[in-house]
């Protein structure tokens, strides 16, 4: 295992932190986030910066918003498609983000520090014109203030857009719940995210749970509370999968129930009187969830 400094693959212009590992390299950098790359996509397809510079500020997303929720991916021979989804974010919903980002960042009265061209990413924005373009619509509409760039300060109407979304949720946020197996990589990532992402125009968080982690815990709750409706896999018949999906269902969130065939036997008693989608292959699930 090798660790160097190096310029970032993603052609940010950052220095990034490389370590090579086996058949991967992982990947730190300032503003495309931590992820692991193959060799062999760096051999074949990461060699001209020219012809991606279309696709890297959404590839950026993908992976800056895994690492909001836990996640570092695995860029390999699909990573277009994980790009194309963060590419046709409606406008409506960029601004949400970034009154999100905003919320988490500060409280009533306090400025929040909005670095446009290093936060882009979270809000699915091609660059820092457009993140100023998001905040001058937002300082319009009365949701926010911009005393000055790089600062933003929610407004009473944008902290009440935030929190009632606790009560009725982010219309088109789903959160996913399912077993954080290196099996189920596939299952999301050919065929529940694209389903979601891609096909259907929605905003998919996935939260892999580290066990006793309060933070994490208290992350995963408040993810559910703002989000519009769930997707279930029960695969595994992980306990976290049943508590979160118990959750969502007692806030009044509709649930997606998910299971491979294979599992499908294991599904608790309380369970079986709901409709599920039973699938073999991922891209079987994929179709399946994007009806």
């Amino acid at each position: 295992m090798a660790q160097t400094a190096s310029s970032c693959p993603l052609f940010c212009g950052n220095d990034a932190e490389v370590t090579s590992t086996g058949d991967s390299t992982s990947v730190k950098c300032v503003l495309c986030g931590e992820f692991k790359i193959s060799r062999a996509l760096l051999r074949t397809n990461f060699n001209d910066a020219e012809s991606l510079r279309g696709f890297l500020p959404y590839l950026r997303a993908y992976i800056r918003q895994a690492n909001e929720h836990g996640e570092v991916v695995t860029l390999h021979e699909n990573w277009k498609e994980f790009a194309l989804a963060h590419s046709n974010t409606p406008v409506a919903s960029k601004l949400t983000k970034l009154m999100e980002v905003a919320a988490k960042r500060s409280r009533p009265g306090i400025t929040a520090n909005i670095h446009f061209a290093a936060d882009a990413p979270l809000l699915d924005a091609f660059d820092h014109k457009e993140v100023k373009f998001l905040v001058d619509t937002l300082v319009e509409m009365g949701n926010v203030k911009s005393p000055n760039d790089h600062y933003v300060r929610l407004e009473a109407k944008g902290w009440e857009l935030i929190q009632s979304a606790g009560t009725i949720g982010i219309p088109g946020k789903c959160f996913v719940a399912m077993w954080f197996d290196e099996s189920m990589n596939e299952a999301y990532e050919a065929g529940i995210f694209p389903a979601l992402k891609h096909d259907c125009k929605m905003e998919p968080i996935k939260i892999d749970l580290v066990p006793h982690n309060d933070n994490i815990i208290n992350k995963i709750i408040a993810e559910i509370r703002t989000c519009q409706f769930m997707v279930a896999d029960f695969t595994g018949h992980r306990g976290g999968v049943y508590f979160e999906a118990g959750f969502a269902k007692g806030l009044g969130r509709e649930v997606i129930m998910t299971c491979r065939e294979d599992h499908v036997d294991g599904f608790h008693f309380d369970l079986r009187q709901f409709s599920r989608i039973t699938w073999k292959y991922a891209t079987d699930l994929r179709e399946k969830v994007g009806r």
